[in-house]
């Protein structure tokens, strides 16, 4: 038999060794064939590894003694001088008396198996190691969702020996955990985001924010799946959740400077566009108090220059009108009402929004070049809304135009196509 078997008497002295014992033995022990009466507890010390020889020798001994049974791992040394990994069990027969008579034992070589089981250990310590270390808070539940691992990092996060303390009477295992560890404006999506998950099979994701031990919460990336055996059933799920606080800060602080960016240059526009309307009106404004003086000269005159002053008067009321129309024309660019559509010439429109952004084009150097196709038709159109688009546009061009060098020209083109203009 593929196995090393030996016999001795009740007090130890050997009877049997079988073949491939000695054979063990020969190779081994070069005095063997001398040993006139050799003992069980001598050849092993012989055979066995230093660090192993005296447990052994102990639980043998402790057999005769007791009379009781025992099963022994140890290395012994085969001849080419390594040691290799053996189990030996050791038992009694006894007579009708219950008296021992004589004990068997029987030695299997165990080496491979010892060093896988060794290798496997290695390798979860290994793993261990791993998903404590892991720059992760990683979780196991059952497939109902109730957890039953929590990895070393996520146990300190929330200051935790032992899942044991997350329990409540009448409350799962799940709830209790979500509802002690989570924001209370985020624990109850995710509890049903959760469930919703173990109900379907489907893996989640969710933005939350934890407690950590401290009281301090903070936002994690949380995502679970399932894993399934060889049929599609759920065994187990996996879940983790990545701390993201300071990317979802970050995010929050550049949301903040965009809107303080686009308050800025919203005030800046709202000044650039101060200094083009102050410049439209004070034209019409200007040419009434010149019209004004004149009409006073010409009253003055001895004798009075009627013809002239009535001239006069008239050009004062074009240009009060036209400063009027300006004022209008402004406040109608920023009114957030429906206009009534009415047909309107596109040149027109386009000429009174480059006029209005006139005085800006000059302090920026840059030179507006309008061309409109002639004999386009009118066109029904909000005159206001169109004109305040070519306004944003206009001033989208400009800056586009900032870091350039030399001339500026910043065109504007009406093109008939087809039925579309």
């Amino acid at each position: 038999v593929p196995v090393r078997i030996w016999s001795a008497k009740p007090t130890g002295g050997p009877v049997y060794f079988n073949k491939r014992y000695q054979d063990h033995f020969r190779s081994v022990i070069k005095n063997f064939e001398a040993l006139e009466e050799p003992r069980i507890e001598g050849l092993l010390q012989e055979l066995l590894h230093p660090e192993d020889a005296p447990e052994v020798q102990h639980t043998l001994s402790r057999c005769f003694e007791t009379g009781g049974e025992s099963a022994m791992r140890f290395r012994w040394r085969e001849k080419d001088g390594v040691y290799r990994w053996a189990e030996c069990r050791v038992e009694p027969r006894r007579d009708e008396n219950g008296e021992i008579t004589e004990w068997y034992g029987v030695s299997l070589d165990i080496d491979d198996e010892v060093r896988a089981q060794q290798a496997l250990r290695e390798r979860e310590r290994e793993l261990s190691q791993l998903v404590d270390m892991v720059p992760v808070q990683i979780r196991r539940l059952t497939p109902q969702g109730e957890p039953i691992f929590f990895n070393k990092r996520l146990l300190d996060f929330f200051g935790l020996n032992d899942l044991a303390q997350l329990d409540m009477p009448d409350t799962s295992r799940l709830a209790a955990a979500i509802r002690t560890l989570v924001h209370p404006e985020d624990s109850a999506r995710l509890l049903d985001t959760v469930r919703q998950s173990l109900a379907t099979g489907e893996p989640y994701s969710m933005k939350y924010r934890m407690r950590r031990a401290d009281g301090v919460y903070r936002w994690v990336d949380g995502r679970g799946e399932p894993v399934r055996d060889q049929s599609g059933a759920i065994v187990q799920w996996y879940a983790i959740s990545i701390d993201i606080d300071g990317e979802v800060r970050a995010q929050e602080e550049l949301r903040l400077a965009q809107e303080s960016l686009a308050r800025a240059s919203q005030s800046a526009s709202l000044a650039e566009l101060s200094a083009s309307i102050a410049h439209e009106v004070n034209q019409p404004l200007a040419a009434v108090a010149a019209n004004s003086h004149a009409c006073q000269r010409w009253l003055t005159a001895d004798p009075p220059n009627l013809e002239r002053a009535q001239k006069t008067v008239e050009r004062i009321t074009r240009d009060a009108n036209a400063a009027a129309d300006v004022v209008s024309r402004i406040r109608g660019l920023f009114k957030r009402v429906v206009e009534p559509r009415d047909s309107s010439e596109l040149f027109s429109i386009v000429l009174k929004a480059r006029n209005l952004m006139a005085e800006e084009a000059a302090r920026r150097r840059v030179r507006m070049d309008v061309d409109v196709e002639s004999g386009l038709p009118l066109v029904a159109l909000d005159r206001v809304h169109i004109q305040q688009v070519l306004v944003n546009l206009i001033r989208n061009g400009m800056d586009a135009m900032d870091p350039l060098e030399g001339d500026r020209v910043l065109g504007v083109r009406v093109r008939r196509v087809g039925d579309v203009i």
